[in-house]
């Protein structure tokens, strides 16, 4: 009780000014569980951010969350594809290592935790569950022992593949794929997840990828961070028959806030400016491809023509509930949650630009309609019901 007296609290002053609506839609916000299924902030921590410390820039830290009433935070430590092989597993102990720093920097508003039970603890202590995980399966250097290591060390959901598909996972973006999903050891990688209690998360896999992984999961799986490609069509979002099936398994899905897998329209849009100036994006990537920030700044430039271009499209909130929408209809409110896919993405929602908005996506379920309890089974219970049953 703590705990949501505390997050009620911090917001008592601004609901005093509210409509009816309005304090109903907080107040609801502030007693549900919000969990995101899936940030890149711990990449941005390697590079110098501070949770505890405000940044424009940053769609995550501290003062952000408690603004956005977040609850638990899963923090994806990412490593691409083409990471040389024998530095994967060091790099993400490194990613873990900066992450781990901040939050015991800052033990009285965050602590990790590694199963549901601590996590609810945490949570009603007035402070973030934070849940490590690990995006793409390179990392465990085609060895369960790194598995293994990885679990030690906190780590409780991997996202199997990313853009390009790994030595034994088909990535959604492989047109030509080598295997069919998995291989004999991308097979023992599930297993031994099963065994240990380690979340699946198939984001960024290819539907063969899907198919096998609910053939062979004794587990609900997830996909961390999709959204609907009946509303737009991208090979990173799910298709009505996946939706039906990881729901049919009782996982659930996380719905990713980028705006180029919301909207049909910004995608292709998106394309064909990349398109037109790739041989200008490649040679600013290549140029500064050792060094993130002035990279970044090289490509503002570009960026800014690119807004130009989508100016026009509107994404908004609304938009990221139609997908909400479209799934509950399809398999009902057990099965959609929150995968923000914040820090790893460079265009959000008008709306959603950083954390602390999240309660935006209440207030369009409220609007909508929607009952109270299939709210907090989407901002969070959906996500809690998943971890517990996993990690035990």
């Amino acid at each position: 009780m703590i705990w949501r007296l505390a997050k009620i609290g911090a917001t008592i002053g601004v609901i005093i000014t509210m409509s009816c609506s309005e304090r109903n839609m907080r107040s609801l916000h502030e007693q549900a569980i919000v969990a995101d299924m899936h940030c890149d902030t711990a990449l941005r921590l390697l590079g110098g951010r501070e949770l505890a410390r405000a940044d424009s820039a940053g769609h995550v830290d501290l003062d952000k969350m408690k603004k956005g009433g977040v609850d638990l935070q899963v923090f994806a430590c990412w490593i691409p594809t083409d990471t040389p092989a024998g530095s994967r597993r060091a790099k993400v102990d490194e990613m873990l290592d900066s992450l781990y720093r901040q939050i015991e920097n800052n033990s009285d508003r965050i602590a990790v935790c590694a199963d549901a039970a601590a996590a609810r603890k945490i949570i009603e202590s007035g402070r973030v569950a934070a849940l490590p995980a690990i995006e793409n399966g390179v990392a465990i250097e085609n060895n369960l022992d790194n598995l293994d290591h990885f679990y030690r060390r906190g780590v409780r959901c991997l996202t199997l593949t990313h853009t390009s598909s790994n030595d034994w996972c088909i990535s959604s973006a492989d047109t030509s794929p080598a295997f069919d999903g998995l291989t004999p050891f991308g097979r023992k990688v599930i297993e031994r997840m099963n065994d240990l209690g380690m979340i699946i998360d198939v984001s960024h896999a290819h539907p063969a990828t899907v198919r096998e992984v609910l053939r062979l999961s004794r587990h609900p799986i997830i996909a961390s961070h999709s959204c609907a490609r009946t509303i737009c069509d991208h090979d990173r979002n799910l298709t009505d028959d996946q939706i039906k099936a990881i729901a049919a398994g009782g996982g659930v899905i996380g719905i990713n806030f980028f705006c180029g897998y919301l909207s049909q329209k910004w995608s292709e849009t998106v394309d064909s400016f990349t398109a037109a100036h790739k041989a200008e994006i490649d040679s600013i990537r290549e140029r500064f491809k050792d060094d993130r920030q002035e990279r970044h700044k090289a490509l503002a430039g570009v960026f800014a023509l690119m807004d130009s271009a989508v100016a026009g499209i509107k994404v908004d909130v609304a938009l990221v509930v139609d997908h909400i929408d479209h799934m509950v209809k399809l398999v009902g409110a057990d099965y959609v949650g929150l995968g923000s896919d914040f820090d790893g993405v460079y265009r959000l929602p008008q709306g959603l630009s950083d954390c602390s908005m999240l309660p935006n996506i209440t207030a369009e379920l409220v609007r909508r309609g929607y009952s109270e309890a299939d709210i907090a089974k989407i901002l969070g219970g959906n996500f809690m019901r998943v971890f517990a049953a996993v990690c035990r």
